[in-house]
């Protein structure tokens, strides 16, 4: 299933909108991780909770916690003092990417699970991610909702709506 993370999308007040291929809203990612005490969550489009990530340990390695509605209960690992690689447990998944370069991938082994790839569409910045399984869905948005924090922001540049009379050089 690919959903899109409207990262810039006009007036989201302080939420993020994920959408299909067609525009179809399914859910929303809402918070921030600025500090150890906020989360991220995800909703539906319905505003039900499905999931929150959180930073559970912040140190020289971070280590993220993401509770799930349904009982289910992940931790990120980073395994370095870098941003990736990082170990999704208990599902085992690796992932891996580049900031800089705006993709990401979560594997399982040698099968990918999940590709997320950072891009410029009409409504703004956006993490288009292409995800295998739809168990997956809320581990793979949550940990891409992570990633929109650490992307930097798109320098936005005024519209100036100028008539032709207002330039001259005549005093």
């Amino acid at each position: 299933m690919k959903l899109i993370l409207l990262i810039e999308e006009g007036k989201n007040y302080g939420q993020i909108p994920i959408v299909d291929e067609n525009g179809k809203t399914y859910f929303f990612l809402q918070g921030k991780l600025h500090n150890i005490n906020h989360t991220l969550f995800l909703k539906d489009y319905h505003n039900h909770e499905l999931g929150r990530l959180y930073l559970d340990q912040r140190n020289l390695i971070n280590k993220y916690v993401i509770d799930l509605v349904d009982g289910n209960l992940g931790q990120v690992h980073q395994l370095s003092h870098l941003e990736f690689p990082m170990l999704l447990r208990p599902n085992n998944y690796l992932i891996t990417g580049s900031t800089k370069k705006g993709s990401y991938h979560f594997r399982s082994a040698f099968k990918e699970i999940a590709e997320c790839q950072t891009m410029i569409t009409k409504k703004g910045q956006a993490i288009v991610c292409d995800i295998i399984n739809i168990n997956d869905i809320p581990y793979v948005l949550l940990i891409t909702g992570l990633f929109s924090q650490w992307n930097t922001t798109m320098i936005k540049l005024p519209d100036l709506q100028l008539n032709k009379g207002q330039l001259t050089t005549d005093y």
